[in-house]
């Protein structure tokens, strides 16, 4: 039986935040959690890739090192347990953001910035992938006015009726559809109309204060953004699907709640502090590197 790895707050707190993963005890740690979580011995070469894209993120994003120094290690732990990569070239699997927390010690209460790892559509697409629920996923359609689009019931399964216009007659958008094929051959169709986006907007105005709502629902000239609305409607199609592992300082952008929390083997009131006890505030900087993804449905009410 492998020794479990402790390792102290105070040390953790007088790092350097791009020093963290250098540190000999997390390198153990991460590569204990990773072989034992995936049942296979390649913890040192997925260690090596991350702390590459988790100081690469840091340097070329100076506001993630005003995090607190546990959520960053959380942050970097967490990337062995989902088994994603913050490699952020072509379609990055997740995002690392900042969000402004408020702590509550008895009658006090103070801000204290923290980091958080997002699941993007295509790192979800992927976990679930990897957890035998789906075989595969299609990219989204974009339906716009013109095209034939018409959805129902055949038999109590879920059917689409598209086809698009071509040429396109207008750049109105109208609706978003995906389909998933499960493992079994069958097929599952989630489709997102007007209403129900302006429903999401509404709901991140709210949660921003009333200061408005995500950019990107207007941005596409008072429409909502295509790469916007592909990952919303992916990330949605899962709403309903069962729950996959993700760590403590991981979110989904669908309803569930991660698993009991996993032993960092940092001391547990503070990993408890880090869950529990607080509330977020939406800050500049929560947002994706990527220009065209949001921070999660959270800002949503989901």
């Amino acid at each position: 039986m492998s020794t479990q790895i402790q390792i102290k707050v105070e040390e953790l707190n007088a790092l350097v935040p791009t020093k963290i993963v250098e540190n000999p005890q997390v390198e153990q740690k991460f590569v204990q959690m990773y072989n034992a979580i995936w049942g296979n011995e390649v913890g040192e070469q997925i260690y090596a890739r991350e702390k590459f894209n988790f100081n690469k993120l840091l340097t070329e994003n100076p506001s993630l090192q005003e995090c607190s120094k546990i959520s960053l290690f959380g942050c970097f732990l967490d990337m062995a347990v989902n088994g994603l990569s913050l490699d952020q070239t072509g379609r990055p699997q997740c995002y690392m953001i900042s969000r402004n927390v408020k702590v509550k010690n008895g009658n006090t209460e103070t801000w204290e910035k923290r980091a958080q790892i997002q699941v993007s559509a295509y790192g979800e697409v992927y976990m679930r992938q990897r957890a035998g629920q789906i075989k595969y996923c299609d990219q989204p359609v974009i339906v716009y006015d013109g095209d034939i689009f018409s959805v129902g019931l055949e038999n109590g399964v879920k059917k689409i009726t598209y086809q698009a216009a071509i040429p396109r007659k207008s750049n109105k958008i109208l609706a978003a559809f995906i389909r998933i094929v499960r493992i079994d051959g069958s097929e599952d169709y989630h489709w997102m109309m007007e209403t129900d986006w302006l429903r999401l907007a509404y709901y991140s105005n709210k949660n921003n204060k009333n200061q408005g709502a995500n950019a990107l629902y207007t941005s596409n000239s008072g429409q909502i953004d295509q790469g916007f609305l592909e990952n919303k409607i992916t990330k949605h199609a899962f709403d309903v699907y069962p729950k996959v592992r993700i760590g403590n300082f991981t979110a989904l952008a669908t309803s569930e709640e991660p698993e009991p929390k996993i032993d960092y083997g940092i001391e547990e009131a503070t990993a408890e502090e880090v869950k529990n006890g607080f509330d977020e505030q939406p800050t500049q900087t929560q947002q994706f590197i990527q220009p065209n993804v949001t921070s999660s449905d959270e800002e949503e009410g989901f």
